[in-house]
């Protein structure tokens, strides 16, 4: 059973995904007669508006908002909430697991829609968030990071190809990104000049967003006269306006166009353009938290914060008005935003006909001008030429890919195949009883494993998927290594840190109660690594890398000798990647 819910600022139900199985448990604990429209919107909103106006009140009034509830039946109630919108999801999974689901559905919110959440109201958006959240776990990444296709002659071909196809097409922007993706792993990634550099995150994002297209892409026909199946969530050319990561927070607010194209089943085509409106985007982004911040105190009472807030709202504020004035928006409107922050002010601070709400409503309005700054018309983009030219460059590499694409998935989720050169055989050999190890960079969001066809029947998908998930949860208890056992399986899980190519130790370790109050680690953001790493380096992180190793043994083997292994492992592995040059930055 699974639901999730967003909710807007007046408990309205705007975005609703669950499975029949959720329908029949709330026939059971309804006590209207909904036999035929449970599941109507207006329906829906009725039976949660207690618990979502318990939770509004808990955290307005008291500032103590409880984020989960665990029913007697084992059903978990978990909430967020973002710009006054209360995001919820109700599943039967392990809080870490729904906490970090719900977190991954925010950030998509925030992928496709920027900080204008009403576009769910849109259909469109609806199945697009839909198709997003179902997409999220296929293919074989492991929560939190992604992988790179190793095979260093596809690699650089594909490399080539790409900024070969890039002359065929003029776009309208100086600063963009091609990217050809098998599956959800990284083929290659060629930028212009100056272009800002892919987050971890945004390669995520987008990794989901080719599975998507992938998985309607398998069961499609071409019509007549057509050259490419269309995305129903996307424009005519498959093209949409999406938003990367930017800004000191890293949540996506960044304005890009994005096109895709099918190469060949399983291989897509990226382009992502900058639309020059990242500086808008981030000062909006932050504009909008503290106002809603904002409101949250007024709501409270809590005068003690008013002045410090009115502060940093109006610091955030110049900063949407400078932005703006350089993308030469309307005057208008800068001033608009300008004279909402004197009215606030004093509201705020003196005794004026308005009241603070009211003025905060008026400034909440002129904000949301702004957003609409940031939904440009999407560039035509014609892919054509650039396409034929890249299929006829890659034709030598394409079935290869395509075959490596189609065992991905016939795997399933969880099985991992990131270099075509790294077969398990070379491992076996050197470290006795091994038959499967993830090695991950947790600050660049990669990983890198072995090829598991060979042995997919010893080592099902579900027992990786078990074993990753059971490693992050111990990891996160503050432990820095820990071993078990699952049947004949050996289990080692090590986390450590690097400041360059050497190890080091953290200055000060937070305890595990601090730990178990973070968000649970594997979310796209990486939120937990991110603030582990600043508790552990307080200003002092540059540089820092955390990096997680997992190995499955089989048979009996000593604890002490599985971390040893572990040990050399590592090694190995760093080895390995250094040897590649041209993709060890993409591998590690």
């Amino acid at each position: 059973m699974k639901a999730l819910l967003i909710f807007d600022s007046v408990n309205d139900l705007v975005f609703s995904k669950w499975d029949d199985s959720f329908i029949r448990h709330l026939r059971n604990f309804s006590v209207q007669d909904f036999e035929e429209n449970l599941s109507d919107s207006v329906n829906v909103s009725q039976i949660f508006t207690p618990i979502i106006l318990s939770q509004r009140v808990m955290a307005a009034q008291f500032g103590n908002t409880y984020s989960s509830m665990q029913c007697k039946d084992g059903t978990t109630i978990f909430f967020d909430e973002w710009l006054d919108h209360v995001f919820i999801i109700i599943c039967e999974d392990c809080l870490d697991d729904a906490h970090r689901e719900l977190l991954d559905c925010k950030t998509l919110v925030q992928h496709i829609c920027g900080q204008n959440i009403n576009l769910l109201h849109s259909p469109i958006y609806q199945d697009w968030l839909s198709v997003l959240l179902d997409c999220r776990t296929k293919g074989d990444s492991i929560p939190g990071a992604n992988g790179v296709i190793g095979e260093s002659g596809a690699t650089s071909a594909a490399l080539n190809a790409l900024k070969t196809s890039s002359k065929d097409f003029k776009i309208s922007y100086s600063h963009y990104h091609l990217l050809l993706f098998v599956g959800d792993k990284l083929l290659s990634l060629y930028s212009s000049r100056s272009s800002d550099d892919l987050s971890p995150p945004d390669l995520i994002l987008l990794s989901i967003q080719c599975i998507a297209a992938q998985e309607h892409w398998k069961d499609a026909k071409l019509e007549d006269n057509e050259h490419f199946v269309k995305l129903p969530w996307l424009s005519k050319e498959n093209s949409a306006i999406i938003n990367l990561c930017a800004g000191p927070m890293g949540t996506p607010c960044a304005p890009h166009s994005m096109h895709l194209a099918e190469v060949a089943p399983r291989i897509t085509f990226a382009v992502v353009a900058d639309m020059d409106l990242r500086e808008v985007g981030i000062a909006a982004n932050l504009s909008c938290q503290i106002l809603s911040n904002l409101r949250r105190i007024l709501l409270q009472r809590n005068l003690e914060l008013l002045p410090s807030t009115l502060d940093n709202l109006e610091v955030a504020l110049k900063k949407t008005t400078d932005s703006l004035r350089k993308n030469k928006a309307n005057a208008s409107l800068c001033a608009r935003l300008t004279s909402r922050m004197l009215e606030l002010r004093k509201s705020c601070t003196t005794t004026t006909p308005l009241t603070p709400e009211t003025t905060a409503t008026a400034m909440h309005t002129a904000l949301e001008a702004v957003i609409e700054q940031l939904k440009p018309d999407i560039p035509s983009l014609k892919l054509g030429q650039a396409l034929k030219h890249l299929k006829n460059l890659l034709a030598p590499y394409v079935e290869f890919l395509r075959v490596k694409a189609m065992r991905f998935f016939s795997l399933g989720s969880g099985e991992t195949d990131v270099s075509g050169s790294l077969t398990l055989h070379k491992y076996v050999e050197e470290f006795p009883g091994l038959i499967h190890f993830i090695y991950v960079d947790r600050t660049t969001g990669r990983f890198l494993a072995p090829d598991m066809a060979d042995c997919a029947e010893m080592l099902p998908p579900e027992v990786i998927k078990s074993t990753v998930r059971r490693a992050l949860s111990v990891l996160r208890e503050g432990y820095s290594g820990a071993t078990w056992r699952r049947g004949a399986f050996h289990v080692c899980a090590v986390r450590w840190w690097q400041r360059g190519a050497a190890p080091c130790r953290p200055a000060r370790p937070p305890p595990p109660a601090a730990l178990r109050a973070l968000p649970p680690p594997g979310d796209i953001l990486a939120s937990f690594y991110r603030q582990l790493l600043e508790q552990s380096f307080p200003n002092d992180s540059q540089g820092v890398n955390i990096k997680e190793l997992i190995c499955v043994h089989l048979g009996l083997l000593p604890a002490s000798t599985a971390v040893q292994q572990a040990r050399r492992l590592a090694h190995s592995v760093h080895e390995l990647a250094s040897d590649i040059p041209a993709i060890a930055a993409d591998l590690l």
